[in-house]
């Protein structure tokens, strides 16, 4: 080969060498820029926290039962003859219910009476005889044991005639008894005994009553909650509300009874709640959603329960920063408040938190938000349809 071919080719191989070079370091530089360059930013949803005064309450449900039943019986026996009121009438106190045929007992208290008559006249004799042979003992014309059988016979007259005059009382009291009137204001049921029957004194059982105004609830939270609920209670904090069909229609009541044991078996402590219950919505043996709001916190700070995440340190949330980026705040929650969190502490009002998206944040990173959610303010008496309120 002569030396001009061998030149040529020394050249070409240099060309070559030197494209490759540049091939690499354009590779290097675009592989370094795609190193350098920052992710996409994080699409997540968020929501503002909401400073408010905020309402502590527990959801239960409720049995309704009567304030006070009462099962109407006749104190004597005789016949039924006239009832004064028909099945299911809301009868009010002293209102005449039923008659018992009075006859057999005015003949009682005229015997009372006329014996009671007769026991007296025996009783002024025996006084008397009693006050002359005490005259003629003084004048030693009788002795002292004859003093003594007449005073014996004054006295034993004396207490014929109160007995006689016991007779008669209860006498005017079976009469009484015969005219049977309402214990109290309430409902009645079905009449058990139809007039011209006979009723048997203290067993065969009229109608029943039930006072519905007011009323009472029964129901049960758990027992975790004691102390809170002593606490309140005692305070006179505590307002109760429920609801039948309707959520929106509640009625308050005040919490009338915290009983003196926990339920070993359920772990619950019943509770009772009284209602005026004027219009008579609330009936015995209904079932109602029961919300026992036990006080009100001040200017408490709520986020949503979905914003709340768990961490080996605790409870945590993502704050988005005026940038658009994200750092981690430690919360910790003291109640729940329906689809709401309430702090204890961690956070202020107007804050921004990360809703949905977290899974892909780390600290510092951007985020684009594509949705945010403008919280409600917590009503004092929030929607009875949530339940998980105190837990």
């Amino acid at each position: 080969m002569n030396p001009k071919g061998l030149k040529e080719i020394r050249l070409l191989c240099r060309l070559v060498l030197l494209l490759s070079l540049c091939s690499s370091f354009s590779a290097c530089s675009r592989s370094d820029m795609q190193a350098h360059k920052e992710p996409p930013p994080v699409p997540v949803s968020i929501a503002e926290t909401v400073q408010q005064d905020t309402p502590f309450f527990l959801d239960a449900i409720g049995n309704v039962a009567a304030l006070n039943t009462v099962d109407v019986k006749s104190r004597v026996t005789g016949e039924l003859i006239r009832s004064f009121f028909k099945a299911g009438d809301y009868l009010t106190a002293g209102q005449e219910m039923f008659t018992i045929d009075p006859a057999p007992f005015e003949a009682k208290v005229k015997e009372a009476q006329a014996k009671l008559n007769q026991s007296r006249v025996q009783y002024e004799q025996a006084r008397r005889e009693y006050a002359r042979f005490q005259v003629l003992y003084s004048e030693k014309a009788v002795s002292q044991e004859q003093l003594e059988t007449k005073q014996v016979d004054m006295n034993s007259k004396l207490y014929q005639m109160e007995l006689i005059q016991a007779e008669l009382e209860t006498a005017r009291l079976n009469l009484g008894y015969c005219f049977i009137k309402c214990p109290l204001d309430g409902e009645s049921g079905e009449i058990f005994i139809d007039n011209f029957n006979i009723v048997n004194a203290n067993q065969d059982r009229l109608v029943t009553l039930k006072q519905i105004k007011p009323i009472k609830v029964k129901f049960s939270v758990p027992g975790k909650y004691l102390d809170q609920l002593r606490k309140y209670h005692a305070e006179g904090n505590v307002t109760v509300y429920v609801s039948g069909t309707s959520t929106e229609d509640l009625t308050a009541g005040r919490l009338t009874l915290i009983d003196n044991a926990i339920n070993l078996k359920t772990g619950m402590i019943p509770l009772e709640a009284t209602f005026e219950n004027t219009d008579g919505k609330l009936w015995p043996g209904q079932f109602v959603r029961v919300r026992l709001e036990l006080t009100v916190s001040k200017n408490a700070i709520l986020v949503p329960q979905r914003s709340v995440n768990e961490g080996p340190q605790g409870q945590y949330v993502w704050v988005m920063n005026s940038d658009s980026t994200v750092a981690i705040k430690p919360v910790k929650i003291d109640r729940r408040n329906g689809e709401m969190v309430v702090l204890a502490g961690g956070l202020g009002a107007g804050e921004r938190v990360i809703t949905d998206g977290q899974l892909l944040l780390r600290p510092g990173a951007k985020v684009l938000v594509r949705s945010e959610t403008q919280l409600k303010q917590v009503e004092k008496t929030p929607n009875m349809k949530t339940s998980e309120s105190g837990s």
